[in-house]
């Protein structure tokens, strides 16, 4: 199944896949390393030693950066606790799901992570990770969701409009 010809796709460049998701989300070019290193510094006022970055400038944000550029855009991001099971997100709510999972690196000593973003176009979901060639079609995403979750690695953020209440994203027990 291809994607639709309209649907805004990034590719990995360095380690701004943080960057690249965001983009994805919002389904246009909005962030650049500029603009997420404007976040950080709003954040921590160290430009070499920002706890929100990689110090030598090549991306590799953290979650805090995530949150505050997506509110920017007028949307939230609801953590999601895997121990509720994926059966209990409503995922007919959600904008997009963020995942963050573990991604070896050329220096096998170095074991870093993964930003990537499904996103909800059409009442279909649509994996949009910077390191496919081009996006894909997810025919089962709470399979797709629960397959990482099951890894023990994985982290989950729901992306929802502003507006949603955070408890009906998920069903509570």
């Amino acid at each position: 199944m291809t994607s639709p010809p309209n649907l805004y796709h990034e590719k990995q460049k360095l380690q701004y896949c943080l960057i690249h998701t965001v983009n994805n989300i919002l389904q246009k070019k909005e962030f650049d390393a500029t603009k997420m290193d404007e976040i950080c510094y709003g954040m921590n006022e160290s430009k070499w030693f920002n706890p929100h970055r990689s110090w030598i400038g090549t991306g590799n944000y953290d979650a805090n950066i995530l949150i505050a550029a997506l509110q920017k855009h007028n949307l939230k991001v609801v953590w999601f606790d895997k121990r509720l099971g994926v059966e209990k997100i409503k995922f007919e709510k959600l904008r997009a799901i963020v995942f963050n999972i573990p991604s070896r690196t050329l220096l096998t000593l170095y074991r870093g992570r993964h930003w990537f973003a499904v996103v909800q176009k059409n009442e279909k979901f649509y994996n949009l990770d910077s390191k496919l060639s081009a996006p894909t079609v997810i025919a089962e995403i709470a399979n797709f969701t629960k397959n990482h979750v099951d890894s023990g690695d994985s982290e989950v953020m729901l992306v929802v409009e502003q507006d949603v209440d955070e408890d009906t994203v998920v069903e509570k027990i």
